[in-house]
C-alpha cells in the first residue's frame, strides 16, 4: 500500500531520504508477490485409528522443502480450525513431529498448515485431510421403553432404546432370555422397534454394546435386564349352561362367561337384551353368574360382555329356558361287523323326547352300568352312549332311563332291548322279503328281454330273406367265372333283378312299419351278414 507525502518545504536531503523510502517498500512489495508460491502443500500422515489416552505420532512435511527455511506447521481438526491440536517449527527443513494425547474431540478429519515463520505476506497451504476415528470404550448401558414395558398390549409398538454414558463406534445386540431376538433390526442403532406386539413378544430383554480396537481389543457393556410383558385383549367370550337344585325345591341358571385369553383386569357382564342383569370384575378369564329360573317356562336368552382396556366383546346369544325331562325314551342300535359278516361288536343310543338337560343310566338285566366295564363303556357327558362287545358276557336285556341332571328323582324308562350273538347275527325277515323281491324282479327283467329279442328276430329275418339269397347267387356266378360270355346276360339280368326285389322290399317296409328304426335295421342286417 502506498502512502502519499508532501514534498512541499523539503530539504533536499529529506527529498533524497523519502526517495529512498519509496525504493525499498516497491522492492519489498515486489519481492513479496514473487515468493508468494515457493511453500508446497504440506502431506500430512500418521494414524487412522487411536484410542481415547493414548499418545500418538503425526508427521507433516513439504516434499522438496529447503533447509534454508523456517517453516511453522499447525495441526488442526478440519471442523474446528480455530483450536489448534499441536504445533511445530522446523528451522532447517525438518519433518515435523506432533505427539498428540488423543480426546474425543480429536475424532474426524486433520489438517496440517504449514506458514514461514514471521511472514504473513506467504500464503499458508493445508495439506489433504487424514480420517482419524478416536475409539473411546463403551461403559454404563441402560435400556429405555417407550411406552413402559409394563403397560404395552398386542398390537402396540414397542420402542427399546439402548443408551450408553460413553462410547464410539458401537455396535448393538438384543437379547430375550439369553437368545438373539428374531426381529429384523440395525446392529449399528441403539434401537429396538417390535411393531404389532403378541404375547409371543413376551420377556427379559437386554441389549449388548461393544466396540473394537484394531481387533485387538474389545470393549462391552451388558445392560440390565428389562421385562416386557404384552398384554392381551380380552376374546370373545362363550357361554356355558348348568342348573342347580335349591333347597327350596327350586332351580336356578349357572351361567359361565369364558374367555380364552384377556389380561387382567376384566369385566364381565350378564346381559338380558339390553339390560345389566350383573356384573363383576376379575383377574381371571370368566365368571359365573347365578339366574333364577322356573321349569318349563319361556325366560328368554342372555348374552356375556367381556372388556378390558377399552376392548368390548359379546357373546352369541344363549337360550336360558330350562326344560324338564318327558315324552317317550327310545334305544337305536348301530352294528359293527367283523370277519364274515358277523356282529362283534354294538353302540346303543339312548334319546328322550324333551329335556333342556337330560342325563341317562343303563341297567343290564336290572343292574346298572357305570363307567367303563369288561365288555362295555359309557360315553359323552350324558352318558347316552353304550359300547359293548358281543359275547356270552354281554348277553342279556338292555334298557336306559333318562332323568334331568339336576335332579333325578323320577326317571322316565325305555323299552327293554335283547342282545345276544344269535340275535344280532340272525337275518331279519324284512332284510329276506327285500332280497327276494329284488331276486324276483330281476328274473321278471331278464325274461322280458329274452321274449322281446325272440319276437324281433322272428319280425326280421323275413323282410330280408332276399338280400341272404342275392348273396348266395352272387357266391355261384363267381364259380362260374370261366363261362364269363354265356353267363353275362344272366349276371346283368339276375342283378337288375336283385335290385329291384331289395328296392319293392324296402318299400314295402316304409308302408308298413314307418315307426320303426333305422338303427335297428341296420344292426339286424348286421346280424344276418355275420
Amino acid at each position: 500500500m502506498f502512502r502519499y507525502f508532501v514534498l512541499e518545504n523539503k530539504t533536499e536531503e529529506e527529498l533524497f531520504f523519502c526517495s529512498v523510502c519509496v525504493c525499498s517498500r516497491l522492492f519489498s512489495s515486489v519481492a513479496g508477490a514473487l515468493y508468494e508460491h515457493k511453500l508446497d502443500e504440506p502431506v500430512l500422515s500418521g494414524p487412522s485409528v487411536a484410542l481415547e489416552g493414548s499418545v500418538e505420532e503425526f508427521y507433516c512435511e513439504i516434499p522438496g522443502n529447503l533447509t534454508s527455511l523456517a517453516v511453522l506447521y499447525e495441526l488442526y481438526v478440519e471442523s474446528n480450525p480455530g483450536k489448534m491440536i499441536a504445533e511445530y517449527s522446523s528451522l532447517s527443513g525438518q519433518i515435523a513431529t506432533f505427539n498428540v494425547l488423543i480426546k474425543t474431540q480429536h475424532d474426524g478429519r486433520l489438517v496440517c498448515k504449514a506458514s514461514e515463520h514471521n511472514n504473513t505476506d506467504i500464503q499458508s497451504p493445508l495439506s489433504q485431510g487424514l480420517d482419524l476415528k478416536v475409539i473411546v470404550p463403551v461403559k454404563d448401558v441402560r435400556i429405555v421403553s417407550h411406552p413402559a414395558s409394563n403397560n404395552v398390549w398386542e398390537g402396540q409398538t414397542l420402542t427399546l432404546q439402548c443408551k450408553k454414558s460413553k462410547g464410539t463406534y458401537v455396535s448393538y445386540e438384543w437379547l430375550r432370555k439369553e437368545i438373539p431376538v428374531e426381529t429384523p433390526y440395525n446392529r449399528t442403532d441403539d434401537t429396538l422397534i417390535i411393531h404389532r406386539l403378541s404375547v409371543q413378544n413376551t420377556g427379559d430383554y437386554m441389549c449388548v454394546a461393544s466396540n473394537r480396537f484394531n481387533d485387538t481389543m474389545t470393549f462391552d457393556s451388558r445392560s440390565d435386564v428389562i421385562s416386557v410383558k404384552v398384554k392381551e385383549y380380552v376374546s370373545k367370550p362363550e357361554i356355558s349352561l348348568e342348573v342347580e337344585k335349591l333347597e327350596d325345591a327350586g332351580v336356578r341358571a349357572v351361567v359361565t362367561c369364558r374367555s380364552s385369553k384377556g389380561s387382567p383386569i376384566n369385566t364381565f357382564r350378564l346381559l338380558n337384551d339390553t339390560d345389566v342383569i350383573e356384573e363383576k370384575t376379575t383377574n381371571r378369564t370368566s365368571a359365573i353368574f347365578h339366574v333364577p329360573v322356573e321349569l318349563d317356562r319361556i325366560t328368554g336368552r342372555v348374552r356375556c360382555n367381556a372388556s378390558n382396556e377399552g376392548n368390548w366383546v359379546l357373546s352369541e346369544p344363549v337360550n336360558l329356558t330350562v326344560e324338564s325331562v318327558g315324552g317317550a325314551v327310545m334305544v337305536r342300535p348301530v352294528t359293527h361287523t367283523g370277519r364274515d359278516f358277523q356282529v362283534v361288536g354294538l353302540v346303543l343310543l339312548c334319546k328322550v323326547e324333551r329335556g333342556t338337560f337330560p342325563h341317562y343310566r343303563w341297567f343290564l338285566n336290572g343292574s346298572r352300568l357305570q363307567g367303563r366295564g369288561a365288555f362295555y363303556a359309557l360315553a359323552w357327558s350324558d352318558d347316552s352312549v353304550l359300547s359293548l362287545s358281543v359275547g356270552p358276557d354281554s348277553a342279556g336285556l338292555y334298557h336306559c332311563e333318562a332323568s334331568d341332571r339336576f335332579d333325578n328323582r323320577t326317571s322316565i324308562r325305555s323299552a327293554q332291548m335283547l342282545i345276544n350273538e344269535e340275535v344280532v347275527n340272525s337275518v331279519s325277515p324284512v332284510a329276506v322279503l327285500v332280497v327276494l323281491s329284488c331276486f324276483a324282479l330281476l328274473n321278471v327283467a331278464v325274461m322280458s328281454c329274452c321274449v322281446y329279442g325272440v319276437v324281433l328276430r322272428r319280425r326280421y329275418s323275413g323282410k330280408y330273406l332276399p338280400i341272404e339269397h342275392r348273396r348266395k347267387m352272387e357266391i355261384s356266378v363267381k364259380h362260374e367265372g370261366e363261362e364269363e360270355d354265356d353267363n353275362y346276360p344272366f349276371e346283368e339280368m339276375s342283378e337288375g333283378y336283385e335290385e329291384d326285389v331289395v328296392l319293392a322290399d324296402r318299400m314295402s317296409d316304409s308302408a308298413e312299419e314307418e315307426d320303426e328304426s333305422v338303427d335297428e335295421t341296420l344292426l339286424y342286417e348286421d346280424a344276418v351278414s355275420k
